[in-house]
């Protein structure tokens, strides 16, 4: 699985990409939506897209297990995952709103994963977002 974009959603303004490798500011009120894509084969299910906003206790690692994660804010989304014989791509986003759990401002880091498929589909995490 890869994180292909970020994008913060301000109510009252729109929603604004955010490049790669780009620092995020967030405030109280916003939405990050993180978008990622994988590939699928099997029979056809729903599962789910998790997102979490922590801070990383090995920045710059490989994140391979999540109690090295201290999360703060998370989000979830259900996805459908078509019957397929061959590897289809599949797109999936995640929304994770921000709130007082955490401090405004920008230095947090960020992981996705499949609930289902963690070991299979990886959990792309970006340091320092």
């Amino acid at each position: 699985m890869n994180i292909t974009g970020k994008e913060v959603i301000r109510p009252g303004v729109a929603a604004v990409g955010v490049l790669p490798g780009e620092k995020v500011e967030l405030i109280y009120g916003d939405t990050l939506k993180v978008n990622v894509s994988f590939d699928y084969r099997g029979l056809g299910e729903t599962v789910t897209l998790y997102g979490a906003i922590g801070r990383s206790g090995f920045p710059g690692e490989e994140l391979l297990d999540e109690g090295s994660f201290i999360k703060r804010l998370t989000g979830e989304q259900s996805v459908v995952l078509p019957p397929s014989l061959e590897f289809t791509p599949v797109p999936a986003s995640v929304d994770i709103s921000i709130t007082t759990e955490i401090s405004s401002g920008t230095n947090y880091d960020l992981y996705v994963k499949l609930v289902e498929y963690r070991k299979e589909a990886g959990m792309p995490e970006v340091d320092n977002i």
